[in-house]
């Protein structure tokens, strides 16, 4: 908007009224002295009057080509903000489209979101109460950096990367106990339950 305000200050400095209303002035003074070439007494009068009218002839068409210049200049300006206003116009609606469009997908995985906490809140009430407290130990301990479970890959937990004992992993892979990392405290899971 700032350029269209520049633009319209250019088109006001252009000043074409101003050049019309001399044009106008001009002209009546010219046509005061043909009338007054008529009434001219002396061959002398006669050549002063003449004189005069081709001073202001030659004023008139200064004045009119420096209007028309300025008048193709207005022009052009008033082109420019016309298609300043017609890309804002564009641009606001391209910007809404935007908006709308990042709603959309913020309330689509918000929603995402929510469900997967109320199926971990389910899963969590469906746990032992021995070992849904040690979640909730653990949960507060590592929030919100980062989750209170690992997965145990290649005798390693993915979280730390502590390397555990071959016992640990075969205790956690036939589901015999529930094991936490030695290192970082973190429940660990089989890397088999990954895919669920």
């Amino acid at each position: 908007m700032l350029q269209n305000d520049d633009l319209r200050l250019e088109e006001k400095n252009l000043k074409l009224e101003e050049i019309q209303y001399q044009i106008e002035d001009w002209q009546l003074r010219l046509n005061k002295l043909t009338s007054q070439l008529s009434m001219a007494a002396t061959e002398k009068e006669q050549l002063a009057f003449e004189s005069q009218i081709a001073t202001v002839k030659k004023d008139i068409e200064n004045n009119e080509a420096l209007y028309f210049e300025k008048l193709e200049k207005s022009e052009e300006i008033q082109n420019q903000i016309k298609e300043n206003e017609e890309f804002i116009k564009g641009s606001l609606t391209t910007l809404e489209s935007i908006k709308k469009e990042v709603q959309e997908n913020v309330t689509k995985e918000q929603t995402i979101i929510d469900n997967r906490n109320k199926r971990i809140e389910s899963l969590i009430d469906l746990c032992h109460p021995s070992l849904k407290s040690l979640y909730l130990e653990l949960e507060k301990k590592f929030s919100p950096k980062s989750r209170p479970v690992g997965y145990l890959i290649d005798k390693k937990c993915n979280a730390c990367h502590m390397l555990t004992d071959s016992m640990l992993k075969n205790s956690l892979d036939e589901g015999r106990s529930i094991e936490t990392c030695p290192n970082c405290g973190r429940l660990l899971i089989p890397e088999t339950a990954r895919v669920y």
